[in-house]
């Protein structure tokens, strides 16, 4: 295993990590605790230490396996966790950043986690009701007491992470890139590399998409989030089908299973410290840090992107979403979705209106039911 510092913090991460968001229960179909920790133990054992969860993750089921793994090993461990995103009494995911959310939401985590501190608290996505200043006041107090040690920020793209920053240093941002999305390449990875920021790439295998072991009839069932993400159905699933094909050939190149070279081109990219594959085996952990053992070179990489490019793959990102009301905030309108979470809307949407929202981005794109891209 590599490791590289994480922005300008003390922290040495691993350059492949662990994500846990499946390891919650609710997000990619059932899951075993007893494997889970499993899988955790032997992540440990193959030297991966950054191990990263969320408190919305299962209503906080995978913060507590996590903390019944790495009990006796938090030495060892250096623990991420994201908070502001917790559920309404409808048990919708809202985006809540006030201090006293914020605060109890780092208590709860330490909680289900079993540990006196969090080594990278990351607010998981911009809650555009609750001024920055507030927030980053609220982790200052929590960092002061000694129950965080870094501050880190989740899904904030170019202009919210620039106000953010202009209000308060961060460790590390956490985004979603893979060989498909790549839209932290245009403002976030450029602004990491100027101001001496880690990031931290999610969603590197494209929730399973690399892993290379869907086939076309694949479908998934209710509570996978893949059910209602428009990439993994019809025509644009077989299209991506057929791109991890071409994939698998350029990995066997280079001895790689096709999430190997996933993996290895996401941790290759300048700026780029680690990526958090999901893993729901011992198995698949053991797979994913062969990526780790060294980078592509610039000649390797451009040979990958000439695939993908070649390919012509359609991405399928964006989603209808109804507007339930609107208000207004400190960094204008509001709109509440269907789903509970709060996003910036143009003045020409009004609630009630159906919008459609990237699911990368989370950007409002345009109203309407159709397709957009």
């Amino acid at each position: 295993m590599r490791y590289r510092r994480l922005g300008r913090s003390d922290l040495e991460v691993s350059v492949i990590g662990l994500g846990t968001l499946a390891m919650g229960g609710r997000a990619y179909g059932e899951v075993d605790d007893a494997t889970s920790i499993a899988t955790i133990h032997r992540a440990l054992d193959l030297g991966i230490n950054l191990i990263d969860t969320a408190d919305n993750y299962g209503f906080g089921h995978a913060e507590e396996v996590v903390g019944r793994a790495i009990r006796g090993y938090r030495s060892a461990v250096i623990l991420a966790t994201k908070g502001g995103t917790p559920w309404d009494a409808q048990g919708r995911l809202t985006n809540d950043c006030r201090a006293d959310t914020i605060t109890r939401a780092v208590e709860e985590s330490l909680r289900r986690l079993q540990t006196g501190w969090i080594d990278l608290y990351q607010v998981h996505l911009p809650d555009p009701q609750t001024p920055y200043e507030e927030t980053a006041t609220a982790l200052d107090r929590l960092a002061s007491a000694g129950k965080i040690r870094y501050v880190g920020l989740s899904n904030f793209w170019g202009a919210e992470m620039e106000a953010w920053l202009g209000i308060s240093a961060v460790a590390a941002t956490q985004m979603p890139y893979n060989l498909l999305h790549r839209d932290v390449e245009l403002e976030v990875l450029p602004a990491c590399l100027r101001q001496g920021i880690g990031l931290i790439a999610y969603t590197p295998l494209l929730m399973g998409a690399f892993s290379g072991t869907f086939a076309a009839e694949r479908t998934f069932p209710a509570g996978d989030h893949r059910r209602h993400y428009p990439q993994f159905a019809g025509a644009r699933f077989e299209d991506l089908l057929r791109l991890v094909e071409r994939l698998k050939r350029v990995a066997a190149d280079h001895h790689l299973t096709v999430a190997q070279l996933a993996l290895r081109w996401v941790v290759s990219r300048p700026g780029v410290t680690c990526a958090i594959p999901g893993a729901k085996s011992p198995g698949q952990v053991e797979e994913n840090t062969v990526a780790a053992e060294r980078c592509f070179t610039q000649q390797e990489l451009h040979e990958i992107d000439r695939v993908v490019s070649s390919a012509g793959i359609q991405t399928a990102r964006t989603m209808p979403v109804k507007v339930e009301a609107v208000a207004h905030g400190p960094r204008g309108r509001i709109g509440t979705l269907a789903m509970g979470i709060k996003v910036v809307i143009p003045e020409r949407i009004q609630a009630g209106d159906v919008v459609q929202m990237d699911v990368v981005t989370g950007q409002i794109l345009n109203v309407g039911a159709g397709d957009a891209r």
